[in-house]
């Protein structure tokens, strides 16, 4: 049984020798091969045959528990509706699972121009708004009913009739931000523990633990922001990023100052220990440095202001994390760089593996990177086709790690959300397979993909 019968047994509920015998090679045809050329009572024996099974599927003397889940199946294959016409008119001989990412793609831009990344967008106009009503009315009528059958849901009918005037009433979901104020539910229930619950005077219980709570909070940051005073380099011109260095007129940003203050509790390491690490035993050829001799100064993360093509700033600050251990776990962050002698427009990326705050007695600033490189992608993929880039390791074929380069802190652009190829995971190591189930090997590492997530970048 291939993977798009796979996909309809879980959905129907059923194992897959009743889906084979309900389906009776229907859904192979479009799924697989894509031979459309089925006979005109395909469809009638698919939906009659899988009524007969979910009914027959479960004995009327079964127990409480199998009854529940045979009644469940029942109404199930009773109102399942899915027309096969309907989603060859729309997709041909596309496959199944094609299908159904194309469909998560179409989600996810119209959640993207509706909630996305905002920062750098003018107010929506009416225009516009009649353009996000016209997807929404299009992913209904072109994705989400030919590829799951005909349904009801509210939700639904809110998406396909009521964006417009929601938009028109109301503004952009944008202006209905509550993050700020959800932020504060925190507090309030700690707070609210140490109250009577009583109504009359619950209200002024609240009020005066919450203003001593902000005074005791504020006296604690300025106690540190005093104590971090003393180590502080006194360099006012390192320490503040100046506006205009974070302009950008078009393709990728120009390379920034450095925003650093010395790491107080940054270990002090040798590069032989450091090349030690997994992936980073050629560390000392990317910091051109003794191996035993060098003392480095490593910090666990960077914090600095992310810089991206679409706008000149305004970002919230961002904190690039490369340690093996943090919160018990280890952390490396992918990102986005740009190095001096690139060209206009260029931009590369990678993992960071190790943030050298100091090298000696000399400070260096950089970032040790395994780096990526852009790869092929599979024909009409839908991840690509909607704006995610396809990554692989930046290896050679003797390589058993990928290349390492030490890239100055201020040419980090930004953070980047990358996720595995899952499609490939499974193609090569079996369904149920995860990247932690997969050898750690060479070979595996230079056929590792993975996708650049172009749909919820980073604010």
């Amino acid at each position: 049984m291939d993977e798009a019968e796979n996909i309809i047994a879980s959905l129907l509920g059923m194992g897959g020798g009743d889906l084979d015998g309900c389906v009776g090679g229907s859904c192979s045809e479009v799924s697989t091969d894509g031979d459309s050329g089925s006979d005109a009572g395909t469809d009638e024996e698919l939906f009659q045959s899988t009524q007969a099974v979910g009914l027959s599927g479960v004995e009327d003397d079964a127990p409480a528990g199998a009854a529940s889940t045979g009644d469940d199946v029942k109404c199930v294959t009773k109102n399942l509706k899915f027309d096969w016409d309907a989603y060859r008119a729309e997709f041909c001989d596309t496959p199944y699972d094609v299908a159904v990412t194309q469909m998560f793609v179409r989600y996810a831009q119209l959640v993207g121009r509706l909630t996305g990344s905002y920062h750098c967008r003018p107010p929506m106009s009416v225009a516009e708004a009649e353009e996000v009503a016209a997807s929404a009315r299009s992913f209904v009528f072109h994705f989400l009913t030919p590829i799951l059958g005909q349904f009801f849901s509210t939700k639904v009918h809110k998406l396909l009739a009521h964006v417009l005037a929601a938009i028109r009433l109301h503004g952009a979901i944008k202006n209905g931000d509550k993050g700020g104020n959800e932020s504060l539910h925190g507090h309030e229930k700690r707070r609210y523990v140490r109250t009577n619950r009583d109504e009359d005077t619950i209200r002024g219980q609240l009020l005066r633990i919450g203003q001593g709570s902000l005074e005791i909070r504020s006296r604690f940051e300025r106690e540190a922001a005093d104590y971090d005073a003393w180590f502080d380099d006194g360099d006012e011109a390192d320490a503040a990023v100046a506006p205009a260095a974070l302009a950008v007129t078009a393709g990728v940003p120009d390379v920034g100052p450095v925003r650093r203050r010395p790491g107080r509790r940054a270990p002090a390491v040798t590069v032989a220990e450091l090349a030690t690490r997994p992936g980073l035993c050629a560390v000392g050829t990317a910091l051109g440095l003794p191996l035993v001799t060098t003392i480095l100064r490593l910090s666990n993360s960077y914090t600095f202001s992310p810089r991206f093509p679409c706008c000149s700033g305004g970002h919230p600050p961002q904190h690039l994390r490369a340690t093996p251990m943090y919160r018990g776990l280890p952390w490396f962050d992918c990102l986005a760089y740009a190095l001096s002698g690139d060209a206009q427009g260029v931009m590369r990326y990678g993992e960071a593996r190790a943030i050298v705050s100091k090298a000696g007695d000399n400070d260096v600033d950089v970032v040790v990177v395994a780096s990526m490189d852009v790869c092929e992608s599979m024909p009409g993929c839908p991840l690509v086709e909607g704006g995610c880039k396809r990554l692989c390791w930046s290896m050679e074929v003797g390589d058993e790690w990928p290349a390492l380069l030490a890239v100055p802190l201020s040419s980090v652009l930004h953070i980047e959300h990358m996720v595995p190829d899952q499609d490939q995971i499974t193609r090569d190591h079996g369904i149920s397979a995860t990247p932690m189930t997969v050898p750690n090997t060479p070979a595996y590492r230079r056929a590792q993909r993975f996708f650049l997530n172009a749909f919820y970048p980073w604010p």
